[in-house]
């Protein structure tokens, strides 16, 4: 028992040390970012004028979306630490006073605390500065990390929390993230629910001919076929916040274990959604119309994604569904397909007065 006790110790002080590094590295990688703007994003999505360079009948396709509800996705990093309370400015002897005494069960005075530029000292202890964190030694013993920042000329201090469920961010820019990858799963479990394409029913064969043709073959498929579909990721530059889940059992819809702490897009967080058609490879049975035919049943997989199912984790709880598109958030290149993804919005009649 004490020595399973002391392991415990041990393996948080190494968790916090890891999160330690990498908030470190984050955030000098978001600070590198902020000289040049956040447009710097821009140039990990294709553009218009890439197409003339791309095979005949090729398709870019770019969508501006509102999340309507949050976005979750899971690191594999595991856990880092984040900023929860502000806790006292760093000369500020009584309100570091009344923080020690509250948050570690201390009985101090003002007299018993001393302030230097790298270490406050007090009775039965001292929090030593370390550029972005503070460690909170009581009796020679690790008890807290806090976070230290700079705000208004201000060294000001605030307690952490080490989150384990933290968002995927992209490990250049520092910005929270869709990966391709992602987008990929989710939009080919939206296609293998379509049924019905210009209110027509489509049958599985039919069905599975497309999704083969869009998205690849399986890993476990013989005839091994690389998919027309190509994607990038969606960066949104919006910070994170914390939301809290209670998981539910699916029979009696009561609590299945206690609450569980995310970090999410909110909802009303913006993002840009981008996908590339090149009907290649063709194959040996290829015809000209497979390419409408691709391209309506991807516009319809899409709305379901979008609208339905979601793009995140959690979607089963109803999160990554976004707001309504209007007909200036979908951009389709060439214009000549622009009408095949009408169906994802809503087509302003200009004809109406909707002021009268």
């Amino acid at each position: 028992m004490i020595h399973d006790y002391y392991l415990s110790k041990v393996e948080r002080y190494i968790d916090i040390e890891i999160a330690k590094n990498k908030k470190e590295i984050l955030d000098s990688v978001i600070n590198d970012r902020k000289p040049k703007g956040p447009k710097d994003i821009h140039n990990f999505y294709p553009k218009a004028e890439d197409l003339k360079d791309l095979p005949k009948n090729s398709v870019l396709i770019k969508i501006s979306f509102t999340l309507k509800k949050p976005y979750t996705s899971k690191d594999e990093g595991e856990f880092h630490i984040i900023e929860e309370d502000f806790l006292f400015r760093w000369r500020d002897k009584r309100k570091i006073k009344k923080e020690l005494n509250r948050k570690y069960e201390l009985r101090l005075d003002e007299k018993d605390i001393k302030i230097w530029d790298d270490r406050i000292e007090f009775r039965t202890g001292k929090i030593v500065k370390d550029n972005e964190f503070a460690t909170v030694f009581i009796n020679d013993k690790i008890v807290d990390i806090l976070i230290v920042k700079k705000e208004e000329g201000e060294v000001k201090v605030y307690s952490s929390k080490i989150f384990e469920n933290p968002i995927v961010r992209d490990k250049f820019t520092g910005l929270p993230m869709v990966r391709p990858s992602t987008w990929k799963g989710h939009l080919r479990f939206a296609a293998e629910k379509v049924e019905k394409v210009d209110d027509e029913n489509m049958n599985k064969e039919t069905r599975d001919r497309i999704i083969r043709r869009l998205f690849g073959s399986k890993p476990d498929d013989e005839n091994a076929l690389k998919g027309r579909l190509y994607f990038f990721p969606t960066f949104f530059e919006e910070e994170a916040r914390r939301d809290v889940i209670t998981p539910l059992r699916r029979d009696t819809r009561t609590p299945a274990r206690g609450p569980i702490s995310l970090e999410v897009m909110k909802s009303g967080a913006k993002g840009e959604f981008h996908l590339l058609y090149i009907p290649y490879p063709k194959g040996k049975e290829f015809k000209e119309g497979e390419i409408k035919e691709d391209l309506k049943f991807l516009a319809k997989a899409l709305k379901l994604m979008f609208y339905t199912y979601g793009f995140s984790a959690k979607k089963s709880s109803g999160f990554g569904v976004i707001e309504r598109l209007k007909e200036d958030d979908v951009d389709v290149h060439p214009e000549d397909k622009r009408d095949i993804f009408s169906i994802l919005y809503t087509k302003v009649n200009n004809n109406v007065n909707y002021g009268a």
